[in-house]
């Protein structure tokens, strides 16, 4: 039987170590959304959008996570119930809502940053670079994976 440590190692391609990362976070910050806070993980990248991003309104909410507006629409009526969100209308446009946490939303936000950093740490610990080198890196391919995109697609 094949173990996992054989097929990262001889994973062919970038994207297979960018998957098994995406997937095994998913996992771990996916226990906590579901045993310890009110939102679903659907969810999350709104909540944290909006913690990192206070007072924006739903249309960028939607851009920045991929989203359509009714979904984020749906989530936000969500979050309201729960206490998580207020919701104002914007005065440069009385169509828009700007959206803010409450502080029982920021302390679900703060508690799954949290969470975050830790998973950072654990799986940065024993690296032969420091966190701040990965994520130059990271981010340095990011980009260059966007720009490739918006060239040529």
């Amino acid at each position: 039987m094949i173990n996992y440590e054989d097929i990262m190692k001889d994973a062919p391609h970038l994207i297979c170590y960018l998957i098994s990362l995406s997937k095994t976070h998913d996992f771990y910050i996916n226990k906590h959304i579901k045993n310890e806070t009110e939102i679903l993980p659907s969810q999350y990248y709104m909540l944290m959008f909006l913690y990192h991003e206070m007072g924006t309104n739903q249309s960028d909410i939607a851009k920045a996570c991929l989203m359509d507006r009714s979904g984020v629409s749906r989530a936000f009526k969500d979050f309201e119930e729960k206490g998580l969100i207020t919701r104002e209308i914007d005065e440069n446009n009385k169509r828009a809502y700007k959206i803010a946490l409450t502080q029982k939303g920021i302390e679900t936000a703060q508690f799954l940053e949290r969470k975050e950093l830790e998973w950072d740490e654990m799986i940065c610990e024993e690296l032969d670079i420091s966190r701040d080198e990965l994520f130059k890196t990271l981010s340095e391919l990011s980009l260059k994976s966007l720009y490739f995109n918006r060239k040529y697609f």
